[in-house]
């Protein structure tokens, strides 16, 4: 039985590139997909010509059929080399819960 499951991307950007501009084209060319679930990235703190994404996929199977589906996920590929420095890093985490574990919230006085 096939999992949720999240690819987890890093891009090292050209530097002064503006991935934010591009944000919108990327985001629509996945909600289209099917299986897509939700997307969610950011700069680096540490270091802001990184970003990191994290695209959670009903299954690896829809992943995989994203990665063949031609026009689309050519648009993609465009998108991603006019910001890159360097090709991608990309993985795939089948994460897991423990939704017995709970932490306490804290907050400075």
């Amino acid at each position: 039985m096939s999992q949720p499951i999240t690819e987890i991307v890093q891009l090292k950007l050209q530097p002064n590139a503006s991935i934010e501009d591009q944000m919108p084209e990327f985001t629509r060319l996945l909600q289209r997909q099917p299986g897509f679930l939700h997307l969610a990235w950011g700069r680096w703190v540490e270091s802001p010509d990184n970003v990191q994404m994290l695209l959670n996929w009903d299954t690896i199977e829809s992943h995989h059929l994203f990665e063949k589906s031609g026009a689309d996920y050519a648009a993609l590929g465009v998108i991603v080399k006019s910001v890159v420095a360097e090709p991608p890093v990309v993985y795939h985490v089948n994460f897991k819960s423990d939704n017995g574990l709970t932490i306490a919230a804290t907050s400075a006085a």
